[in-house]
């Protein structure tokens, strides 16, 4: 009997997993592991939000239940060694072949080569799949066999690709004859040190492809003109489903390019740009891994960053004075998930007006967000500091006062995170420093009392930004 093992790691489903597939495939029997690596899966580590934890626990419950009707038992390890658990379950089981789906970030890449290397010792082979993204590593390279480093020409490369054939997905596999073992209980969070949180975004499978299939037929068609508008109900929210992989990318893709088949669907156009971004920045992080932590543009790695801890206090606790930057914090405090206009102003807003360096705010970010991946993070948050990948030019600094008049006119989304200012008048409503003594005491919002004063003049620390990378 030929036993297969399923390493699950963000690909929390059965319907077009491609490795589960060929596991399926493959034996006679199949097993699920999912390794819970306390070194990052632990309220300890502080490098997995409750947020995240909660949504992938109750996704991996939905997998549990899934699998079962597959005739696969799903195993839950903690350790701080997922190679050595794998192998050792391997042996156990008497297990023949390893399947998974391959990541593209450094740290998984060291693992996973370790894994292979650990494995051929024993006999047992390991195979891994493209699942992630569309096109890996050396699909999409330019005329000289490079990796693309600016967005644009990587993107029609890619489209380029997309029209050559349609994009195939999987159904679900066929039951397995034969069950060796049972599946274990998923852990609650308490266990692995996190307070008891609802994931504001339904998790799992069946609520990912519903969702997908809600924003396809009601909002993708006004996308283009929505998705900016943080008080508007106009994104996908799919990105916590994208990273955990209740959803494929080739399901959000193949949606997107049916919705826009027509050639009429600006909205899904941009929506399909936006995950073209999601695998630029993955295969950037692939080809080069030393933007994990350092500038990817070379030129700027010697820049030093203040790191004001006062300032980095401010931004991280809501109290940096600036309406829009505050209500951004709140809401990925409050809820794991930032709108993304907000995701470009609060970290701008750090790195250029507070002068700090953007692997803090990185850092930070993947403490608090359910959606957290490691390649968009990192990309994003070095677009925004001017170090990046097509990267906003040194003299470009979001102004947040004008960013916050054109995405919040009325103020709707920071009253809904500040209630502090809900009676401000709309004219002083992001600029309440403005307000007269008189309009503050009949608000009742005193500012440095009940609402912070600015932290910083962005018009002051603009020119000290644009001064710096100068240099």
């Amino acid at each position: 009997m030929r036993i297969c093992l399923h390493w699950f790691r963000r690909d929390f489903r059965v319907r077009d997993n491609t490795a589960l597939a060929a596991a399926c495939r493959m034996g006679d029997s199949v097993v699920g592991i999912f390794c819970i690596d306390t070194r990052w899966f632990s309220a300890q580590s502080g490098k997995t939000s409750s947020f995240q934890a909660a949504f992938w626990l109750d996704s991996l419950k939905e997998l549990s239940t899934s699998l079962s009707t597959l005739h696969i038992a799903l195993k839950i390890i903690a350790t701080d060694d997922p190679v050595q658990a794998i192998l050792a379950l391997s042996k156990t089981l008497h297990v023949q072949i390893i399947t998974l789906n391959k990541e593209y970030e450094p740290a998984q890449n060291l693992q996973d080569q370790r894994l292979a290397y650990e494995a051929a010792k024993t006999g047992i082979q390991i195979k891994s799949f493209k699942d992630g993204v569309i096109f890996e590593e050396f699909e999409v390279l330019s005329k000289t066999e490079n990796p693309y480093t600016i967005f644009s020409p990587y993107k029609r490369a890619l489209l380029a690709k997309l029209a050559q054939g349609p994009i195939q997905t999987l159904g679900l596999p066929d039951p397995m004859a034969l069950r060796p073992v049972s599946s274990d209980s998923v852990p609650d969070l308490e266990s692995l040190g996190y307070a008891a949180t609802k994931p504001p975004i339904p998790a799992g499978e069946s609520s990912g492809e519903k969702m997908l299939a809600t924003f396809i037929h009601t909002k993708i068609h006004t996308y283009h003109t929505t998705r900016d508008i943080p008080a508007i109900d106009g994104c996908s929210q799919l990105s916590a489903h994208l990273a955990a992989g209740t959803v494929s990318i080739r399901q959000c893709v193949v949606a997107a390019l049916a919705a826009g088949a027509t050639g009429t669907c600006r909205g899904a156009e941009m929506w399909l740009a936006e995950l073209i971004w999601r695998e630029f920045y993955r295969m950037i992080l692939f080809h080069f891994p030393q933007t994990a932590q350092r500038a990817f543009q070379k030129k700027y790695h010697q820049i030093t960053w203040s790191n004001n801890p006062d300032f980095i206090a401010a931004w991280c606790t809501a109290h940096t004075g600036y309406p829009i930057v505050d209500a951004g914090i709140r809401q990925i405090q409050q809820t794991g998930w930032m709108h993304n206009r907000l995701r470009m102003i609060v970290a701008m807003f750090l790195t250029k007006d507070l002068d700090t360096h953007w692997r803090i705010g990185e850092q930070q970010f993947q403490s608090w967000l359910i959606d957290y991946d490691q390649a968009s993070n990192i990309g994003g948050w070095q677009w925004s500091a001017g170090t990046g990948t097509d990267a906003a030019p040194y003299f470009r600094v979001m102004n947040p006062i004008l960013q916050a008049r054109r995405i919040d006119p009325d103020g709707t989304f920071v009253k809904r995170f500040i209630p502090e200012l809900t009676n401000v008048p709309k004219e002083f409503l992001h600029t309440p420093w403005e307000m007269p003594a008189l309009l503050q005491n009949q608000s009742g919002c005193k500012i440095g009392q009940d609402y912070p004063r600015p932290v910083v003049d962005h018009g002051t620390a603009r020119i000290q930004a644009i001064a710096k990378f100068q240099r």
